[in-house]
């Protein structure tokens, strides 16, 4: 089994999150599943700006695309967007025909089987609308019990923190603090979001004041496991009603022409 994996951050600007995130999910996933992480080319500035996301939102889109082509030996049997809001899902499951999961949509909805009630841990309060506007948009607003923000306003300010351990002490009191509040608010479930996930996955908390901290990447790539079984006495995963719906031929044909994209 092969997973693309997929993520705003650039390996570039980011190695030290990629190399730990791939150590990370390597330790969870099943023997024989290989995974794959791509990022984007200049990702990882400031994705809570939705100026950002747009900007960045086009490479995932020609990764999306690049997951479809490969074949034979080359093929992936499953599209994984880490990416905490989750951007280019619904294109994604238009297009693909494999398994496609997103962090936040997966973690919310495997949260609400674990607890009554979940929060959201997110970098900072700019991250919380958009959020806030997704879990709306999957039907669970009634079971979030709030959205709590860290301090770190300026997103690669996280990257000391996977090399400095002063740095990473900080942004874990960091949580840690916003993970209370979420308790005091009425959480059950914890789920953090971004890339402190991934230190907070390391370090290994599963609780705080009673409350159940999952480790989402984990998650995700297990269900992403499960999905491709699904799928493979299912014969499929996604329904093509209407929203998944996949391009007809004469708009596939147009798109050859018209954008040099083959979808066929």
């Amino acid at each position: 089994m092969r997973i693309w994996v997929q993520v705003f951050s650039s390996r570039a600007r980011n190695p030290n999150f990629h190399a730990a995130l791939e150590e990370h999910l390597r330790s969870i996933v099943s023997p024989g599943v290989q995974i794959e992480v791509h990022g984007t080319r200049k990702g990882g500035l400031g994705e809570q700006f939705r100026f950002f996301q747009a900007i960045d939102t086009p490479d995932i889109i020609e990764n999306i695309l690049k997951c479809r082509e490969a074949k034979g030996d080359g093929r992936y049997d499953a599209f994984v967007s880490l990416n905490s809001t989750d951007p280019a899902l619904v294109e994604a499951r238009e297009i693909l025909d494999i398994p496609v999961l997103g962090f936040l949509e997966t973690t919310a909805l495997v949260s609400c089987m674990m607890g009554r009630s979940f929060a959201l841990i997110t970098p900072n309060p700019k991250f919380a609308l958009s959020y806030a506007q997704k879990i709306q948009l999957y039907g669970l607003s009634d079971r979030l019990a709030s959205i709590e923000a860290m301090d770190v306003p300026h997103l690669p300010d996280y990257r000391q923190a996977f090399i400095d351990p002063a740095a990473h002490a900080r942004v874990m009191t960091e949580f840690d603090s916003a993970a209370r509040r979420a308790v005091a608010a009425g959480a059950e479930v914890i789920i953090p979001c971004g890339s402190h996930a991934v230190l907070q996955a390391r370090r290994g908390l599963r609780e705080i004041d009673g409350a159940l901290i999952i480790d989402g990447l984990g998650i995700l790539l297990k269900m992403a496991e499960t999905a491709v079984g699904i799928q493979q006495f299912m014969g499929t995963f996604v329904s093509r009603k209407m929203l998944y719906q996949t391009p007809g031929a004469v708009v596939r044909e147009k798109a050859k022409l018209d954008y040099g994209i083959d979808l066929s």
